[in-house]
């Protein structure tokens, strides 16, 4: 049975590697295995072993024998989140907490936010000066911090909200930098070192965000309304199969978890969508004949059904998934993987980005070809932008519903040009690959 290897280089410098060049990782352990690979420049604790062939996907999501839990490792994400959400719970209690979110994030419940997003959208960019270069990562993240505070909070204390909105941009742009970044990526420097260190930094605007949240839920338990419709309602007022409702720190920890994947995941899609777009005058034409064809004042569940957008989009989560990687599952006992023994005690998981690299699955992977999606369909192993499993991202469908309107909305009123054309490279941001230095410029509306 064959071994998984790992890259020759010290671990050190694939851990630095990693940090400041993510794709060149990834790339580079593609060439040397086209399988697998030990990810020793990734700490999870241990090394994690990384498959990236839909024959593993597959084998990894199923779980058929048993062999692979979830697991709450010591992360950036207990730093960020908690205990309590439903990111860092394992075992039953993460899927009790699954199965009472999922239906507040997907069918109806999302459908009925169409319009609230696309004026949101569209109150964005009415604010962006015409005529001056702007970052559309920034204004991208506020779009998508803006419908997430609408969708959890509605438009009550919207003071509040906003001082929440600002807090936790701040508290994630500290560690988006490579040097900033460092305190999660080591272990050793996630303390407080004085007045001047990020981590204390991190500390005082984690617990300013949970004083504001906690505010908030003691001032609605003690007024109540089930007749507004926002996530925080809908999450005092669910239960568990025992009539359970979830307390303070439960309630925190999944309104911090939506915050922060509803913005940082949801903002890059965005921004690599327009970039794609306006790189490709054709691209561009043949997606704004198709939102024209429906007329003025479409409805949103009409605009999301798009054959053409849906592949724009497709193509973009393909080229720039949500994660670079599944979060990962522990092996309890000796396994092997898509015939690669795997010893008890080792975490695993699925390479998003490289299986979304494969040749063999999209040829000529570097181009953007939203026609593949038109041409041709891929199984839940060889498409997965948002994982798959029990891990799997609960807002998948919410981030690609603000995906499509958010693109169609912006194509379809307002006329934008590349500040300049030249590549750009996806560079890491967290866990995620964003377009750094995009920047574009808004005329007058179409």
């Amino acid at each position: 049975m064959k071994e998984v290897e790992s890259l020759k280089t010290p671990v050190w410098m694939q851990r630095i590697e990693y940090i400041a060049n993510p794709v060149g990782y990834w790339e580079r352990a593609y060439r040397a295995d086209p399988d697998a690979f030990w990810a020793k420049g990734i700490d999870f604790g241990c090394p994690l072993m990384v498959f990236y062939t839909p024959e593993a996907a597959q084998e990894i999501i199923e779980n058929r024998n048993g062999h692979l839990s979830t697991t709450s490792f010591d992360s950036e994400l207990k730093a960020i989140f908690g205990d309590s959400s439903f990111f860092t719970l394992e075992g039953i209690r993460h899927q009790q907490m699954r199965k009472l979110l999922i239906p507040m994030l997907q069918g109806k419940h999302i459908q009925a936010y169409g319009q609230l997003i696309c004026n949101l959208v569209n109150d964005v960019m009415q604010i962006v000066p015409a005529h001056q270069p702007f970052s559309v990562l920034e204004v991208a993240q506020d779009i998508s911090m803006q419908v997430m505070i609408k969708l959890l909070f509605g438009s009550y204390h919207q003071e509040r909200y906003q001082q929440i909105k600002y807090l936790m941009v701040e508290m994630v742009s500290l560690f988006a930098a490579n040097i900033a970044g460092i305190p999660l990526f080591f272990r050793f420097l996630q303390r407080d070192l004085g007045s001047i260190s990020p981590w204390r930094k991190f500390l005082q605007q984690r617990q300013q965000i949970k004083e504001l949240i906690y505010r908030e839920i003691a001032e609605r338990r003690a007024r109540l309304d089930l007749k507004w419709e926002d996530l925080l309602t809908l999450l005092m007022s669910a239960t568990d199969e025992k009539g359970n409702a979830l307390s303070d720190e439960e309630l925190l920890g999944q309104v911090l978890s939506l915050l922060f994947t509803g913005n940082e995941s949801t903002a890059a899609s965005i921004a690599w969508s327009w970039y794609r777009v306006y790189c490709d005058a054709e691209i561009k034409a043949r997606l704004l004949a198709e939102l024209n064809s429906l007329g003025n004042s479409a409805d949103p569940l009409d605009i999301i059904r798009l054959p053409y957008l849906s592949a724009v989009c497709n193509e973009t989560l393909r080229m720039y998934p949500v994660t670079m990687f599944m979060i990962p599952r522990l092996v309890k006992a000796a396994t092997k993987i898509n015939g690669r023994r795997v010893d008890s005690g080792v975490l695993i998981t699925v390479g998003t980005y490289l299986i979304h690299q494969r040749e063999d699955i999209y040829p000529d992977p570097k181009i953007f070809n939203p026609e593949r999606f038109l041409d041709s369909r891929f199984s839940p192993y060889e498409f997965l932008p948002f994982g798959g499993g029990i891990r799997s991202c609960i807002g998948g469908e919410l981030a690609l519903y603000q995906l499509k309107l958010a693109l169609a909305t912006v194509v379809s009123h307002y006329q934008l040009e590349l500040t300049n054309h030249r590549l750009v490279s996806p560079q890491r941001r967290n866990t995620i690959l964003i377009p750094r230095r995009l920047k574009m410029t808004k005329h007058t509306a179409l």
